[in-house]
């Protein structure tokens, strides 16, 4: 007896393949379907990272239009703009620009909020040991950007970064600080190791884990910080997957934050000798007990720095290939370098 042929109805069972059983000729193949899926991560992402460019400067000068019919009300010169509200609009500006774009893809993706921000309780010694190391690796990537700084000088090429000047008035310094260590170490870490890593975790580990790297370091629009953040970014989203919560990022975060605002804060008070000797001895601590900690966390768990094996059907060339060639992203990777082109010049 001839076994059931489908013929060309696909909802029928499709043919008969021997040794195969039914199959369906008009499936797609998995790797096109994720191909797919990774393009649509790709363009979500991208249109996110556009948004965060498009709500920062609408959002800027939506608020400074606001404090300039106020001071005209008030029959004050317009453009009148004091510490305390120029900082309340950098704070303000820098929360919607992130929380906005990359929160509407959430939304979009559908991702449960749960797995998208997953704030869980965590090992202790997990946690504490990743922060030393993330202290650690805070100095080695503030050396791979002097070394970066020291080649393109070779070649002619300066970079620089945007230089926030350190106000003044009490309420506008409290919200400087804010915005150096608390404000980036939550935001930033709930949009990049969390929305973002957490989205791309689908198509492996490794994968989401270097993608979120470097969106994160190319959202900081200049070369000084780029390549610090991206080295940085890949512990700091390492130890998140480690220890399946935020909490240990928001510290790693906070903590390189808060020692760079220190040593800006205090850089005027002290004579260059002595300013250079607290950098030193700090960078000699942090390097040296990340080097502790990480020892003693690979005696602990000898798994610790292993990647589980991914599901994935792509080779990891061809998901960083769809990934990258998603044109919203390809797009948002060419405002990026625009916006860092203004801080290079030749020497």
């Amino acid at each position: 007896m001839q076994p059931y042929n489908g013929g060309n109805d696909p909802q029928r069972g499709g043919v008969y393949s021997t040794g195969h059983g039914f199959c369906n000729p008009y499936a797609e193949p998995e790797w096109k379907r994720e191909k797919k899926r990774i393009r649509g991560a790709g363009n979500g992402i991208g249109l996110a990272s556009i948004g965060y460019v498009l709500v920062s400067v609408g959002a800027t000068a939506a608020m400074y239009a606001v404090i300039g019919v106020f001071n005209a009300m008030r029959g004050a010169n317009i453009m009148s703009i004091g510490e305390n509200a120029q900082w309340a609009v950098t704070l303000v500006t820098y929360i919607l620009s992130l929380v906005v774009p990359f929160g509407i893809y959430a939304l979009c993706i559908k991702i449960p909020i749960g797995v998208a921000l997953p704030f869980r309780k965590t090992r202790a010694d997990i946690t504490v040991g990743g922060a030393f190391v993330g202290l650690g690796a805070g100095i080695i990537a503030s050396y791979a950007t002097s070394y970066l700084e020291q080649a393109l000088g070779l070649f002619g090429i300066g970079i620089t970064m945007p230089e926030l000047d350190i106000p003044q008035a009490f309420p506008a310094k409290l919200m400087y600080i804010f915005t150096m260590t608390v404000a980036p170490a939550f935001i930033e870490e709930m949009v990049f190791r969390g929305i973002v890593m957490q989205s791309l975790r689908r198509f492996g580990d490794m994968f989401a884990l270097v993608s979120s790297a470097l969106i994160f370091g190319i959202f900081h629009l200049n070369l000084i910080q780029m390549p610090y953040a991206f080295i940085l970014g890949l512990f700091i989203g390492y130890f998140v997957m480690r220890t399946g919560s935020l909490w240990v990022g928001v510290i790693i975060h906070f903590l390189n934050n808060s020692i760079a605002t220190v040593l800006t804060l205090i850089e005027p008070y002290c004579s260059e000798e002595i300013y250079l000797f607290i950098n030193l001895a700090y960078s000699l601590f942090a390097v040296v007990c990340g080097i502790i900690a990480m020892c003693l966390l690979l005696v602990k768990y000898r798994d610790m720095f292993r990647f589980g094996k991914t599901q994935s059907v792509l080779a990891p060339g061809k998901r960083a290939q769809y990934f990258l060639t998603s044109p919203a992203l390809i797009i948002a990777m060419l405002i990026a370098v625009v916006l860092t082109a203004q801080y290079i010049e030749i020497l």
